[in-house]
């Protein structure tokens, strides 16, 4: 290494600023851990990406104080919860539905979906991950990494064009779907690397009159070419998008200025006068999942690990879900409370989310799903989105089930989300998930459960790593009481990850509750010792 490249270090280098790479500042950042992330653009990119982000991920947000930001960025624009087929925006529709991210979630989750931009929440999560401490350099270039046993060095350039470098002890990829780190590591991917081409062709236009009040936050047409059209809120640009066949067409001559014109005009129903195209933008639909989401002390996520189409809106939330996971395991880590075999864990619980979401989201891909025999059936958004369940390896109880559910038929299990409600007594108005805080395990028992509680200052006396709470017997008329929610009755707990999984439930009391939460911890935490 050159000793005249000044050199620094970082307990995580996070290479990506875009909403994965952010969202893992902030989760960083907010349990006391301060990463450097570098991201090469120097602004918020203007494209027009995810639209809506799943209960799931609101409830990540929730636990480091951002929720309540973005959904005032919601309140402020005009309501859009529905999608619409239709012969031109200006034309009749001919179908429209409601959003499934736009259903009410309320009864298994304390958190509504957000229907934002992507744009707007990046703003809010990289503001929160700075008052938080976390590193943001962005107009900085990552080119390239040397790996060792313990540490990794990363090679980067500032704002001004200047090198210096990075050591750290783990790095997190977020550099998107042509991750160069993933290629460098020599990391393969199985899927579909293209499902269609894609010619996204932009425009500028008052479209307020056109929508005329319609909650519509996207549109496909039904002939000739069905277009997708996508907008922003301030409802005066936007996109559309065809698909081409590259063997049969060159798309530099296909679409020209007449063509593109052309297409947008059908598209929204308006003349040329009416609308400006501002340019075109070829793009590869895919569908596929990473061979490895890890090598080393390198850790990959978000679109650098698995690329869905964009039916379902899937693609952010399981970035965003990728770093609540792997970060809550870093952080473990780090502050000493687990062993690093704590982070082996990461890749086989996220390879099969992946997977599982990005099949979903192919079988949504042109209403195709009959078509996709031999596979698993087409789930509902709720079940991929909320309500998949991570394998415990050793937890015998989890085979036979189901990889993702409705959430509300999860009663505990371990391997998927604490069930929410909101509880009564000292925890009035708190969701279940609120007790799990500050990136800490929490031991969660029934109401007649301070055997456990002993047990648990007995396992963890100084309170380093362990929170517990013991559930009240009380439910609000017509709910079930949290204790059966978590299927551990008035005696029994659960054992609950910084990133609200359950690890380990005990549906009963143990004849020895130390004996059996110590082994249960060890099992979960896999401390060196």
């Amino acid at each position: 290494m050159d000793s005249r490249i000044p050199t620094e270090r970082a307990a995580v280098l996070i290479v990506g600023g875009s909403i994965v790479g952010a969202s893992a500042a902030l989760f960083l950042a907010a349990r006391g851990i301060t990463p450097v992330l570098v991201e090469k653009h120097t602004a918020v990119s203007t494209r027009l990406r995810a639209k809506l982000f799943y209960p799931r991920t609101m409830e990540a947000y929730r636990s480091v104080g951002v929720d309540q930001d973005v959904y005032a960025v919601q309140h402020s624009v005009p309501p859009a919860d529905h999608a619409a087929v239709v012969t031109s925006l200006a034309g009749p529709e001919v179908r429209r539905w409601r959003l499934p991210a736009a259903e009410d979630f309320g009864d298994v989750s304390p958190c509504p979906s957000a229907l934002v931009k992507q744009a707007d929440v990046e703003e809010v999560v990289r503001a929160h991950a700075r008052a938080r401490g976390a590193d943001l350099r962005f107009g900085h270039r990552f080119l390239r990494l040397g790996r060792h046993e313990d540490h990794v060095v990363a090679h980067v350039l500032d704002a001004a064009g200047k090198p210096y470098t990075v050591q750290a002890d783990y790095l997190l990829a977020a550099d998107g779907n042509s991750s160069a780190i993933r290629e460098a590591l020599g990391i393969g991917r199985s899927g579909s690397a293209v499902v269609s081409h894609v010619m996204e062709i932009g425009f500028t236009a008052d479209l307020r009159e056109v929508l005329d009040g319609r909650r519509l936050a996207l549109a496909w047409t039904d002939a000739p070419e069905r277009a997708f059209l996508s907008w922003n809120t301030a409802h005066d640009r936007g996109t559309v998008s065809v698909t081409y066949d590259p063997a049969a067409v060159d798309p530099a001559i296909a679409f020209d200025t007449e063509r593109c014109r052309d297409v947008v005009s059908r598209a929204l129903g308006l003349p040329a006068s009416r609308f400006t195209v501002t340019g075109t933008r070829p793009w590869r639909m895919g569908g596929w999942v990473a061979d490895s989401y890890r090598a080393g002390r390198v850790f990959l996520l978000g679109d650098a690990v698995h690329v869905t189409p964009p039916t379902g809106g899937f693609g952010a939330n399981t970035g965003i879900q990728d770093a609540w996971n792997l970060t809550a395991k870093l952080v473990s880590v780090l502050r000493g409370d687990a062993g690093p075999r704590l982070l082996d864990d990461y890749e086989p619980e996220r390879h099969a989310v992946g997977a599982l979401t990005v099949e979903q989201a192919l079988l949504r891909l042109d209403n195709r799903a009959e078509a996709s025999a031999g596979s698993r059936p087409l789930l509902s958004e709720a079940a991929v989105a909320i309500g998949y369940r991570y394998r415990m390896s050793d937890v015998d109880a989890d085979r036979g089930l189901p990889q993702a559910d409705e959430p509300g038929r999860w009663r505990g299990e371990p391997g998927t989300r604490l069930p929410h409600t909101f509880l009564t007594g000292a925890y009035d108005g708190a969701s279940t998930l609120d007790l799990v805080r500050d990136g800490r395990h929490l031991l969660l028992a029934g109401p007649e459960g301070h055997h456990w509680a002993r047990a648990a200052r007995a396992v963890d006396p100084r309170g380093a790593f362990l929170d517990v709470a013991l559930l009240p017997r009380r439910a609000d008329a017509g709910t079930l009481p949290a204790a059966d929610l978590c299927g551990i009755g008035d005696h029994g707990a659960v054992l609950v990850r910084p990133d609200h999984v359950i690890a380990w439930r005990a549906t009963q009391a143990a004849p020895d509750t130390t004996t059996a939460l110590s082994e249960a911890t060890r099992r979960v935490l896999r401390p060196t010792r």
